[in-house]
């Protein structure tokens, strides 16, 4: 069945699979809205916060530190690839510690909300670097032939090769062709095993947020929170309300509703996430056991050689 939806022009979807490939090779920033963890979204503005706590790191899986080695040792593997097959690729500079703070739920720091309100001059910092990197000023340099080429050495010619079946449905494929592939295959030496357990475990992030925000408790926790909103002036039943109420009141005004959440959180609400946010995570754990132990025993595995590739860059 054909879709209803106006195809894109190459161009911008060139670039869109620019945008994909680079962020590929960058280490992830790891903000996500609180919008999409609601809905599946991507909506921008102060409704996008930048999400509630560090994320957590589940037992046995690479810590913060080794995660941004490994990261970042694939994005030097993959630099190197692409200058092989004669293009240029700029490995993208680490997030900062506020670009990696994340809410999903709600914002329950009141010094961070302070600072950010709902995180929109996070996701404004985000957007112009990412207007400013020159990975894409470089792509947008080239022919129409070569851009494609750059592409397809990046990607692979086709999405074929490796393939993931998500927990929430759907099937995600990629080629097990290209620098991409390259680097993790040098990297993990299991190129499909990486693939499949890491869109899996990833996608275990959605549904166990999912479960939280459609768990009976979650809602209940919500009813002393708004009580305690309307005391500070807001009449909202939920964080995505309460940012509509100021999405265009200025900045000022989206601060002082986000130490509001972030306040009344600290009544109950911000220990019931983290509570159902431990249960849900531990009980999608248990269940694809087996996919959450092959990405921590690649990811240990890969360590070694990522660590090793990141010490050669200095000397």
């Amino acid at each position: 069945m054909r879709s209803g939806r106006t195809p894109l022009p190459l161009r911008t979807r060139q670039r869109a699979l620019v945008a994909i490939a680079v962020a590929a090779v960058a280490l992830p920033l790891a903000a996500s809205s609180i919008a999409a963890a609601r809905s599946g979204s991507t909506s921008a503005g102060p409704a996008s916060a930048i999400a509630t706590r560090p994320e957590t790191v589940p037992a046995g899986s690479a810590s913060v530190e080794e995660r941004r080695v490994l990261d970042r040792a694939e994005a030097l593997l993959t630099r190197d690839c692409m200058t092989r097959a004669g293009f240029q690729l700029w490995p993208v500079q680490p997030t900062s510690a506020d670009e990696q703070r994340s809410f999903p739920y709600l914002v329950d720091d009141v010094a961070w909300a302070r600072k950010h309100g709902f995180g929109s001059d996070v996701v404004e910092a985000m957007n112009a670097r990412r207007l400013a990197d020159p990975n894409q000023r470089y792509v947008d340099g080239l022919s129409p032939e070569r851009r494609g080429a750059a592409l397809a050495a990046l990607n692979g010619a086709r999405p074929e090769g490796l393939e993931a079946r998500l927990p929430s449905g759907g099937v995600m494929r990629r080629s097990a062709e290209g620098c991409t592939s390259e680097a993790q295959r040098q990297l993990y030496g299991d190129l499909a095993g990486w693939y499949r357990s890491s869109k899996v475990v990833a996608d275990l992030t959605y549904l166990r947020q999912r479960r939280v925000l459609t768990d009976p408790a979650w809602t209940a926790a919500l009813r002393p929170w708004a009580r305690c909103l309307r005391q500070q002036g807001y009449t909202a039943d939920s964080p995505d309300r309460l940012r509509e109420s100021v999405a265009e009141r200025g900045r000022a005004a989206e601060i002082a509703a986000a130490v509001a959440e972030a306040r009344c959180a600290q009544d109950g609400l911000a220990a019931t996430a983290r509570a159902l946010d431990s249960r849900h995570g531990d009980e999608l754990t248990t269940a694809y056991h087996q996919d959450v132990a092959t990405k921590h025993r690649l990811e240990h595995g890969a360590l070694p050689r990522a660590r090793a590739v990141v010490a050669a860059e200095h000397e």
